[in-house]
């Protein structure tokens, strides 16, 4: 009989024997459940911690989960929410555990009824295929691209580089000035904004982050805290990678952006390309392009080949085309649980005004 027990010591090489089974089973291996006694992270805030648990028989371990207690707010009103995170089931890989995916959703929604997955991948995928049948709305959050340096771009894009007709077009653009047309359509889509920001790197968030957020967080339906504490525990001080940018128009703090500059070495996705990212990002209601332009600007002058983010809210989304970004295929999808989607509805009208990004979720992995 499946029963549900928390993640301890004790179960941990009951862990590792049921990712064995899921590898070999087919499950890509990066899908693992993490085989610490004590997964890092555990505790992180009052309002980000985290809970793991295992469905288990016996002594074998059927499915795995854990959960990130985060506060949201929600058309101005606080809430506690809860990501989905890994939801591993043998049922994946072995038809006779196949009711194990629905034994942990239910469990999961015991827990918190507010919940959510943000990610996904593929749609195929055996979770999203079961959180649609579940009744769960699926919506995308939108990829925007900006090649820096397009001839690099067509070089070492391995995402697209892995299929052989793409290849020779690729290798031709590149070779025969093909790459000019990029950089073009880029200008032509470029606006500049008025008036112009700054963006100055700081060693954390402060106050302003704070002053900020009070300013901002009523313009959307749904939005991830993003007061200076949690801001600091999503983006410890104490992580190289993380790049903080204060933006200032007219002397005034108008905006905020997370941004990375990761020097790739063989990524499935991007090859060996130098990557900008654009984690995550706040500003003053109708200052967004601004923002997104002065981040835009800081990343090119770091020299980076390729600039990516993923945006849900429509004043964002716009503000990257007019920064000149290209949109291209997504594998980032935000899947609320039905009683969530209730604080959306009507689902279609609201979610274009939920502001999500990289940094909600997992936060920027694999980046």
């Amino acid at each position: 009989m499946l029963e549900f027990v928390p993640y301890t010591r004790e179960w941990t090489r009951s862990v590792r024997d049921f990712n064995a089974r899921m590898v070999v089973g087919g499950l890509e291996d990066e899908l693992r459940f993490p085989e610490e006694t004590e997964p890092p992270g555990a505790g992180l805030a009052d309002a980000l911690s985290r809970e793991y648990f295992l469905a288990v028989e016996g002594r074998d371990v059927r499915g795995a989960y854990f959960l990130t207690h985060e506060r949201w707010v929600a058309n101005g009103q606080r809430h506690q929410v809860a990501n989905f995170r890994l939801p591993l089931s043998e049922g994946f890989v072995d038809p006779k555990h196949k009711g194990t995916g629905r034994a942990l959703l239910s469990h999961a929604l015991e827990r918190s009824p507010l919940l959510y997955c943000l990610g996904l991948g593929d749609k195929s995928r055996p979770l999203p295929r079961m959180l649609s049948s579940q009744n769960w709305a699926i919506a995308k959050t939108a990829f925007y691209f900006r090649c820096v340096h397009p001839r690099e771009v067509l070089r070492n894009l391995a995402w697209l580089r892995s299929r052989p007709g793409w290849r020779l077009v690729m290798d031709a653009a590149a070779q025969s000035g093909g790459w000019f047309g990029i950089a073009a359509l880029q200008r032509l889509r470029s606006q500049a904004p008025t008036p112009k920001a700054t963006a100055d790197l700081v060693a954390d968030f402060d106050d302003w982050a704070d002053e900020l957020w009070n300013r901002a967080r009523n313009a959307y339906s749904l939005l991830a805290d993003r007061t200076s504490h949690i801001l600091r525990v999503r983006y410890p001080a104490n992580d190289p990678r993380f790049q903080r940018l204060v933006m200032r128009s007219s002397s005034e703090i108008c905006g905020w952006a997370m941004v990375l500059a990761t020097t790739m070495h063989d990524h499935r996705h991007f090859g060996n390309l130098t990557v900008g990212t654009i984690v995550d990002c706040l500003a003053s209601p109708g200052e967004e392009h601004t923002v997104i332009c002065a981040a835009t600007s800081f990343l090119e002058g770091l020299g980076v080949d390729l600039i990516v983010s993923n945006q849900s809210h429509r004043n964002w989304r716009a503000a990257f085309e007019r920064a000149g970004f290209l949109s291209g295929p997504t594998n980032r999808f935000f899947t609320p649980s039905p009683e969530l989607a209730q604080l959306l509805t009507p689902f279609e009208h609201k979610f274009p005004l939920t502001h999500l990004t990289r940094g909600d979720g997992a936060g920027p992995i694999h980046l």
